[in-house]
């Protein structure tokens, strides 16, 4: 072989060996893993902050005037537990947010108010500014809180009002986050709930100029009709109410649904059946089995079925009236009543307790009589609503005295929560639907006795205020 041939023989020997080496470090370089990029710094911590309410002044309005806080004491911190839980899940603690929908919140709220909370809970919380914000600081938050405290046992109402300020922190930036607040709490099995607001809240989202919404919700009456008995009696000062002869009565009539009621007087002599006592004159009742016998009584001749009752004697009367500061009554016509005291001229005129006391009893220059002085006292019981319902928009604190002043000088078979819960509900009747009326009835003498026959006409109006709780309804 030539030496030409042995060179091309190793030219290509050398071409191979280098291309198998280069195919060897491309194959190599194939399965290298693609080279990672670097990872994204971690995310800021989001800032917690924890929520302590400070408990300010505590107050009772109860049997002798004011209680001290002492005894309100562990009450006391159970409601401001509820609150600072409530404004935590509102405002502090973004983990609760939701991006807005807040769902813990209705669980502080009593049944019935919790439709109210939904509906207002951009007002209660933080609402749509949540989603623009990191979270808020608690620069200040305070509440004071107000009983009414029962004769015994534990307080089961509380007015409390609240003060939440704080700083929201969002992407480069911060905004104020202010909230005030007035809450009727009532006590029940799972704790203090709220029944009752009112609001206002200035949390604006960033870049949005700050402008202040309100928001305010009572419960409304609910369920069937309601029927209260009040009872006026003629006992003198030293002398047990129902034990006396009753000088006033009427039927209270309430339908929830129709949002509409009646004050139904039935004059002291109507001539009726008394159980286990025979037909007597109707105000005799109380005399001889009190309020109960008194309550049959009217159940067996209306057809009503009474659910409480609320009795007064003279003095007690007054006292309860100058207790809520007088009420103010239309006078209807000229009074000069030597006998009742009552000397007024006509239109609306605040009376405190002893010239509502005149009012109520005239019967002498009375239209009617007995049936004319019915329908003043007619006159008062709706003055009294009208009164509570002007106040309680005024002051929450109202019911909290009204409750107080009723424990004092009024008898019932309401408990103090029950009696709450329909002060609490007042404001949803409108008293432009709320018909005064007496029943009919002629003068008559039995046994020597001036009495009031009451025939077709009065069983008419019973049966009407017996069917669905309010005059005027179905015929």
């Amino acid at each position: 072989m030539t030496r030409w041939g042995s060179a091309k023989r190793s030219v290509v020997a050398g071409i191979a060996v280098t291309a198998a080496v280069v195919g060897l470090v491309v194959a190599l370089r194939a399965e290298d893993p693609a080279p990672e990029p670097p990872a994204p710094p971690p995310p800021a911590p989001v800032p917690t902050y924890e929520l302590t309410m400070e408990l300010g002044s505590v107050r009772g309005f109860g049997v002798a005037g004011g209680t001290g806080p002492r005894r309100l004491v562990r009450a006391a911190e159970a409601v401001r537990r509820t609150l600072e839980e409530l404004y935590a899940i509102g405002f502090v603690d973004p983990a609760r947010w939701h991006g807005g929908a807040f769902p813990e919140l209705p669980g502080l709220f009593t049944r019935d108010a919790r439709p109210g909370a939904r509906r207002d809970l951009e007002k209660l919380t933080l609402g749509q500014t949540a989603a623009h914000l990191v979270a808020t600081r608690p620069a200040r938050a305070l509440v004071s809180v107000r009983f009414a405290v029962p004769a015994r046992g534990e307080p089961t109402t509380a007015v409390a009002r609240t003060g939440f300020y704080g700083v929201g922190s969002f992407d480069g930036g911060e905004v104020g986050v202010r909230h005030k607040g007035s809450y009727t709490l009532r006590k029940t099995p799972r704790g203090w709930r709220i029944a009752a607001y009112r609001v206002h809240v200035n949390a604006p989202p960033p870049g949005v100029p700050p402008e202040p919404a309100k928001a305010r919700f009572t419960p409304e009456l609910r369920g069937k009709p309601f029927f209260l008995l009040a009872i006026g009696s003629d006992a003198r000062p030293g002398q047990a109410a129902g034990r006396g002869l009753a000088d006033s009565l009427h039927i209270i009539g309430v339908n929830p649904k129709k949002g509409r009621a009646s004050v139904l007087g039935i004059p002291r002599d109507s001539f009726v059946p008394i159980p286990g006592v025979g037909t007597r004159k109707i105000n005799e009742a109380l005399f001889y089995g009190g309020p109960d016998l008194m309550v049959s009584t009217v159940e067996q001749l209306s057809g009503a079925r009474i659910d409480a009752y609320l009795l007064a004697g003279f003095e007690e009367f007054r006292n309860a009236v100058t207790g809520i500061g007088g009420l103010e009554v239309r006078i209807p016509y000229p009074m000069s009543d030597s006998k009742s005291g009552a000397h007024f001229q006509p239109g609306r005129r605040r009376l405190q307790g002893p010239d509502a006391l005149a009012f109520s009893r005239n019967r002498y220059d009375a239209p009617g009589g007995d049936f004319g002085r019915s329908m003043n006292q007619g006159r008062v019981l709706l003055g009294a609503m009208r009164e509570f319902q002007d106040d309680l928009r005024k002051d929450p604190t109202t019911l909290l005295r009204w409750l107080a002043v009723g424990v004092r000088h009024l008898d019932t078979d309401l408990t103090m929560g029950e009696a709450a819960d329909l002060l609490l509900a007042l404001p949803s009747l409108e008293p432009g639907r709320v018909k005064n009326a007496v029943v009919s009835g002629s003068g008559s003498t039995v046994d020597g006795q001036s009495v009031v026959i009451l025939g077709s006409g009065a069983q008419a109006m019973f049966r009407d205020l017996a069917r669905d709780g309010f005059l005027g309804g179905r015929s």
